[in-house]
This record gives structure tokens, sequence and C-alpha cells, in this order.
């Protein structure tokens, strides 16, 4: 979906300032919101949970599209999720920015496919079938199957055959058939089922998308013509492959970044997620970094508890008056037992405590278990 920013000059023929310019004025209470607001060039948001993060990035992306690019340009905004992008879409609407042409927000599938692969692709060597289509998931499962039984002969390897894939990124070097021959192999032959069908699926429009910007500049250039700025929510989410888009479109090709996340909440490993990958981003001389610290969420003692969990100091500050309680809940069978008594008794019952949050859960109970067993099995 794409956006435009409606009426949004610093000052309209009628005198009233634009929502954008009344909505920042909140902004102003908290230096450092504040500070991310008005930053011009490169920039990371390091924002922790309840850091009013997408608030601030909501305005700072009014802002820009009003002020620091000029038409036709626009900005290119990736979540990490269709969810995400909705509920930015939400906040920009009530700031003025409605359905059009300068603003595109989606997840970084989209993103490849739309704004790289669709356009771009049948006018490189690349050696697929246009037009090319999506696979669904029952393609995706029985294609990648066919390709496991023929080189390895095992089904089983659904979850290395992923994760060899998202990590090594570069297919000509040694390393490819160095580390698992086998996981090579077997990409190689689904990647050739794929491409006999004309197909591509969710991975493959990022390592297609990857190969596009990293070996065509003139494919930078088109890019960095149309987006003058690159938004980039939940970096430490997004892998190695965004990672290497954004080094090529914003530091190559001269697209100006702003990246929001936290290295703190990075719960994605097993889809190739890195917090690493945010952390060295925010340490370039060429990038502003702002860390939010002022926590609208959390009373001060669960603050302190969460920096004693994590080893560091972070400054983190609480806007609530209220200290906050930490209860400990001893589930001395393993990780089924705790995923079971997070899921069926302590969410209901926070849901329950507060009016207003969101019921949905209580309906949903129990889809959520094999996730949040693995979660607390690994880390």
């Amino acid at each position: 979906m794409s956006l435009m920013l409606l009426n949004m000059s610093a000052k309209n023929a009628s005198g009233i300032k634009p929502a954008y310019i009344s909505a920042a004025e909140q902004l102003r209470k908290n230096a450092k919101q504040w500070q991310a607001y008005n930053s011009v060039g490169n920039c990371v948001i390091l924002a922790g949970p309840g850091s009013g993060k997408t608030k601030t990035l909501a305005i700072k992306l009014a802002r820009i599209l009003a002020e620091d690019v000029q038409p036709p340009r626009g900005i290119a905004c990736i979540t990490y999720n269709n969810q995400c992008a909705r509920e930015l879409r939400r906040r920009l609407s009530k700031l003025g920015v409605e359905d059009g042409g300068r603003v595109s927000i989606g997840t970084l599938h989209s993103f490849c496919l739309q704004h790289i692969i669709s356009p771009y692709a049948h006018l490189t060597p690349l050696p697929k079938k246009f037009p090319i289509n999506v696979a669904s998931i029952d393609e995706v499962d029985r294609l990648r199957d066919q390709a496991l039984r023929m080189t390895i002969g095992d089904e089983r390897w659904t979850a290395r055959f992923d994760r060899y894939r998202r990590d090594h990124l570069d297919r000509n070097t040694p390393e490819w058939n160095s580390d698992d021959g086998d996981a090579a192999r077997a990409i190689e032959q689904y990647e050739f089922l794929l491409d006999e069908l004309g197909l591509i699926d969710f991975d493959g429009m990022v390592l297609i998308g990857l190969h596009l910007v990293q070996n065509y500049s003139w494919i930078r250039k088109a890019l960095a013509a149309r987006f003058s700025v690159l938004v980039v929510d939940e970096y430490q989410d997004l892998g190695h492959a965004l990672d290497r888009i954004v080094q090529s479109l914003c530091f190559d090709a001269g697209i100006r970044l702003v990246a929001v996340g936290d290295p703190d909440q990075s719960i994605y490993g097993f889809t190739g997620a890195d917090p690493s990958l945010l952390r060295n981003l925010a340490a370039r001389k060429d990038v502003e970094m702002v860390q939010l610290q002022m926590n609208y969420r959390c009373g001060a003692a669960i603050i302190e508890a969460s920096e004693v969990a994590l080893g560091e100091e972070r400054g983190f500050e609480s806007a609530i008056d209220e200290p906050g309680a930490i209860y400990f809940h001893e589930r001395p069978k393993g990780s089924e037992d705790q995923a079971d008594f997070i899921c069926r008794t302590l969410i209901p019952e926070a849901l329950k405590r507060r009016a207003g949050r969101k019921q949905r859960w209580l309906r949903l109970v129990g889809q959520p278990r094999p996730f949040l067993k693995w979660c607390l099995a690994n880390y």
C-alpha cells in the first residue's frame, strides 16, 4: 500500500498548523524523542518496549515527507510484518497521511517484490521465467520436500534447510558448499524446481532483491531516484539480507536511512535475525544514534529487574509513578509446563486485570504454545 501526505506544508493557506507539528509538541517533553524527531541525516533509533517509538516514528515520517522530501520522490518504509505496517498506516492517517503515491509501507518481502523484482528483474540476465508468480504454502512445502528427497533422502531437514539459506548469502564463495554441502545441494535443487514453474517463495523475494541491488548499480540509482528516505522498523528482527540491502541502498546509493529497533528484543534467531547488525549500524560514524530511554509502560521495579536480567545497565527511566510488581511462579516440569501456564493462566489473568486490553488472546490461547515452548527452551 502506498501513502501520500495531504495538506502538510509547514503553514497552509488557512494558517492552521499541520497535524504533525501539533503532534510533535508532545515530543518536546522527552529530549531523546525530540532529538530523534529532528534528526536530518542517517539515524538509528534504539527504542526499548514502551518507549513511544511508533509514535515518534510516525510523527517523524510526516515531518520528513512535508519538509525534507521534494515531490515526486517519496519514502519507503519496511516493517517486520503486516500487523506492524497496518499500525503505522493507522497512526499516519491520524496525521493526515492518506492513500497515495509518495510513501510505501510494507514488509521486506513486499518491498523486494514490488519495488525491485517486478520492475527490474526481467531487464537483467537473471535466469528466471517471467512473469514470476508467488508460490503458495502448499507449493513451497511440496517442492522443498521433493528437493530434500532428491538430494538427501530425508524430508526432516526443514529448519536446517531454511536457516542455511538465510545465513549463507554468497553462493559463489567456497563456504557455500564447504559449510554444509548437503544443505547447499538441497537448496539449489529446490530453487531449480521453483524456477521451472516460474515461482518465487518469500525467502526468494529477499534473496533475489538483494542480488539485484548489490550487482546492478542502475537499479540502486533508480530506487534512489524514487525514494529519498528508507525507513526500517524492528531492524533487529530482519536479518543479514536486509542489512546488506540497506548497506547497498543507503551507503552506496545515498538513500537516507532511518532505522528503529532494539537489540535486546531480538528473539527470532531461528529465522536468521542477528541483533549485532543493529548495534554495528548504530556504531557507524556516518549515522546518528539516539536511544529512547523513557519507558511509558513499566514501573521502576520492572525496569530494574529487566536490566538485571540483561546483565547490563541501559539507563532506562520510568514515566509511571507506580513501581510495578514482580511475581515468581515455579514450574519445575520444563518448557512444556511453563508455556502452558503462561498461555492458559498468566496472560488471561493479565488481560482481565485492565480494561481495554485485547481479549483476542482468549480465543487464540493454546496456538502460540509451540513457539513459546521453543523460546523457553532455547533462550
